[in-house]
């Protein structure tokens, strides 16, 4: 809990922090007060500095939740000498009702260690092809059309026990229903090979059950964390206090392990998609895709239109745009209904754009590579272009910047260049351009570092400077690509326009995101409204985690309302913390300006993994009783179980 704490606190400040056009660098700190960073703005976290027991604090109850273990049959050990014969058939009965019969499976020699694992993926293929085949039926013989019980039969599989060299048959984890019951039955016919499969008899056979899953109460603990943040000014350390105050202010609550979603989750969803890598959409975000959109944009929900030559590549790849392909989103939308609160210029001060961008290799000089524009009535507000120029036997690409901003009645464009070698395009680069209204120049950085104007090889002319108010307008469209060709594809995994001349985020932000792999079964988690990136409102869901699937992870329950990808933040636990001290010490000597915040956080210690319990239903015995008839004084009153899924902290 208190890495969490540590890692909560420094993700925060680095999404919130950010001083004029420089990043604001963030990482763990020292309790050294001799130590002094190599570099400002400068954030970082330090702790624990104490851990004090909370008793006057309720420490919350003891959780429980339902465990279902489905029903299932484990073989006898197969040994070098035993095979199976190819051709054979296997009949099962599932669930107590589902019959089914496999025939013409592989067989082979148990002496060869692909023997198994192939038997185990040949059952789960017949299996599936009997479920879509419709060959399952009931036992009269009908075909099997209760949709309840198909839908269950899609979790039947077989699997392989390399290490204790057996196969397993293992049914659906059951149906809340009393119809049906989680079970595996192997039945006689013609050809069987289930004795050869060891599953006649089998080593084990169990039906399904539901255990009570247990965790302790939570300790309440509280954790002493410094915060101490460095500028080069005065201004510059004003600046960042300006920020503390809104997004770590002197109390307030504080997301654990977060994540965002990687795609809009409906109302009654039992699954969600989760980023791997990425950022929270902003307040002033003006358009925002990340690798998993797939045709939508997560500042307002917007349509990402594509032309032949660009496609969203499989498995969260990005964007890929070759030839004559394109992307458009439109930007700051005239609102079909006249609103007031509209601004016809969304970004008169400015506005910063973020994009990951990778090249295709074989370049070659003279090649220019059109990145993406951003046009407002047919006038380009922001250009980014890619020209190849060789500077001895180096090969570079030129990142071409311009923007159009208007003064005094008419237009005049600023520009800025920065050469980049051309293997790391082909690598990938985080590539940052800010315009900044009042300087009228376009300032530069990739991977987070800005551009080195003193290197005349890097910068071969200063920026050329025309303040100014941008010419954006109501009704922009973002391209990506252009209609006249790129010579070399290049792939987007992310795009982030913001209606701010902000500087980079820190690039370990988009690294530090909870991805769905890091997710375990029986972990809680939460989804909070979330307007500003890092703030949970008032409106939350919370569900355990049941299974994990590439990106993709499956609720213990629906969810309640619709929850929106840019709007939504994803986490495992929350903290609450106020502020316990502030102090100056600068250190004039060095031109260092600290200021020092101490904070106390609040939270509950608790074990992460689940104790199975009890079990809830040994063997289930059914009397029926036919309606409305008498019952003798001494008999008991029919018994229903409700099924109730409980989190750690209380019902979900």
């Amino acid at each position: 809990m208190i890495r969490e704490i540590l890692s909560g606190m420094l993700w925060q400040g680095r999404l919130a922090l950010r001083s004029g056009g420089m990043r604001v660098f963030a990482a763990h700190g020292y309790v050294d007060e001799g130590y002094r960073p190599s570099r400002v703005p400068f954030f970082s976290v330090v702790g624990p500095l104490g851990i004090h027991s909370e008793p006057e604090r309720e420490n919350g109850r003891t959780a429980t939740s339902t465990v279902r273990v489905p029903g299932h049959l484990i073989g006898r050990p197969r040994g070098p000498g035993d095979s199976v014969p190819a051709g054979g058939a296997l009949k099962l009965r599932l669930d107590g009702r589902a019959l089914v019969t496999l025939t013409g499976l592989p067989g082979g020699s148990f002496a060869s260690a692909a023997t198994g694992p192939a038997l185990a993926a040949a059952l789960d293929t017949k299996l599936a092809d009997a479920l879509s085949g419709g060959l399952f039926q009931e036992p009269s013989g009908a075909p099997l059309t209760d949709p309840l019980l198909l839908a269950a039969l899609a979790a039947v599989t077989a699997r392989w026990d390399a290490e204790g060299s057996r196969l397993a048959l293992s049914s659906d984890p059951g149906i809340p229903s009393l119809d049906f019951r989680s079970s595996v039955e192997v039945l006689p016919v013609t050809g069987s090979i289930a004795a050869a499969l060891g599953l006649e008899p089998p080593e084990r056979a169990q039906e399904g059950r539901t255990y009570l899953s247990k965790l302790r109460a939570p300790r309440a603990m509280a954790i002493d964390v410094q915060v101490d943040l460095w500028a080069g000014s005065q201004v510059d350390l004003a600046a960042i206090m300006d920020t503390v105050a809104l997004a770590i202010p002197t109390r307030g609550q504080m997301v654990l392990r977060p994540s965002l979603l990687g795609a809009d989750v409906p109302e009654g969803a039992t699954k969600l998609r989760l980023l791997s890598q990425g950022e929270p959409t902003l307040p002033l975000s003006l358009a925002h895709l990340e690798a998993s959109d797939q045709g939508l944009e997560r500042a307002r929900g917007g349509r990402v239109d594509l032309t032949p030559g660009a496609s969203w590549l499989p498995d969260s790849g990005g964007l890929r745009l070759s030839g004559t392909g394109t992307a458009t989103v439109r930007v700051h939308p005239t609102p079909v209904v006249p609103d007031s609160f509209h601004p016809d210029n969304p970004a008169p001060e400015g506005f910063a754009l973020s994009l990951g961008l990778q090249v295709a290799p074989g370049a070659a000089e003279g090649q220019t590579v059109p990145v993406g524009v951003l046009l407002a009535q047919a006038q380009p507000v922001l250009r980014l272009v890619l020209r190849y120029v060789l500077v001895g036997t180096r090969l570079f690409g030129e990142v071409v910047a311009t923007a159009t901003l208007a003064r005094e009645g008419g237009t005049q464009v600023a520009e800025t260049r920065w050469r980049l070698l051309a293997s790391r395009l082909e690598a990938g680069v985080l590539l940052h351009a800010r315009l900044d209204a009042g300087e009228g120049v376009v300032w530069l950085s990739a991977d987070g570092v800005p551009q080195p104007l003193l290197d005349a090889e890097a910068t071969p002319a200063p920026p050329v400077a025309a303040p100014g108010i941008p010419v954006a307008a109501s009704d922009m469209l973002l391209t990506l690509g252009a209609d006249t060709g790129t010579p070399l594809d290049f792939t987007v995994d992310h795009l982030h326009l913001v209606a701010d001349p902000v500087g980079p985020l820190d690039p370990a932000l988009r690294r530090s995101l909870i991805a769905a792999p890091a997710v375990r079964p029986g972990d809680v988690l939460l989804l909070g409204d979330c307007d500003d990136g890092y703030r949970i409102g008032k409106r939350r869901f919370q569900a355990l985690a049941l299974a994990v699937d590439g990106d993709e992870v499956t609720l213990s329950r629906p969810v309640e309302g619709s929850w929106a990808r840019g709007r939504t933040l994803v986490f495992q636990e929350e903290c609450f913390f106020f502020q316990t001290q502030l102090r100056r010490k600068d250190d004039l000597l060095n031109h260092l300006y600290r200021c020092s915040v101490d904070y106390r956080v609040s939270a509950l210690m608790e074990e992460l993994n689940a104790r199975t319990g009890a079990r809830l239903v040994e063997k289930p015995v059914v009397d029926p009783v036919p309606r409305g008839a008498s019952r003798a004084a001494s008999g008991h009153p029919g018994t229903f179980v409700t099924e109730v899924d409980t989190a750690k902290r209380g019902a979900v």
